[in-house]
């Protein structure tokens, strides 16, 4: 598997690059946070390849009725896809299914609390934070592109996972609270 290196960016500010290394420290892009009004305040990320493509990755407001399950948007060169928590799952664990480019996604959290990406069912890469380095990984199947949108899907999804972790923590504080 390929390997892919960044610094947590836990409390990145807007402005801060995080830059996005293969395990020969060769720059492949960077990650910004963004603020964008249709995205929830502090969800939204980009990923910028290294021939200027960016990829921006956000949560969309959410209202009363769709508390619960966020909806991930993700918009590149005038295209744009909706991921989704799925129903249920997102209760018990980080769980977001999709489509992009016309295959299935799907990215959840596994029991080591690393996030697994499979498309169409095979499984194409791994996020494997770093409480300790701070370090984030991810594997990355051999024949697979690192220029592609799953790619850079796979990068901003990390962000989104932070973001899951931080409100389901609130939520359990609420509920043990009582």
């Amino acid at each position: 598997m390929k390997q892919y290196y960044f610094k947590d960016g836990l409390y990145m500010g807007k402005g801060k690059v995080l830059p996005v290394e293969n395990e020969k420290k060769e720059s492949i892009g960077y990650i910004e946070k963004e603020d964008i009004s249709v995205f929830e305040k502090g969800s939204s990320f980009s990923f910028t390849f290294n021939n200027g493509t960016t990829v921006v990755m956000g949560i969309e407001k959410r209202s009363i009725k769709n508390f619960l399950v966020a909806t991930y948007i993700i918009k590149m060169e005038g295209i744009t896809y909706t991921l989704k928590d799925k129903a249920g799952n997102s209760l018990l664990y980080f769980c977001v299914v999709g489509e992009i480019d016309g295959k299935n996604i799907r990215i959840d959290e596994n029991w080591s609390q690393e996030v697994e990406i499979k498309i169409d069912g095979i499984h194409i890469a791994t996020i494997k934070p770093d409480d300790f380095s701070f370090k984030t990984r991810i594997l990355l199947e051999e024949n697979f592109d690192e220029s592609s949108t799953i790619f850079a899907v796979s990068v901003l999804m990390y962000f989104m996972y932070k973001i899951y972790k931080k409100e389901a923590a609130f939520i359990e504080n609420l509920i043990s609270d009582e």
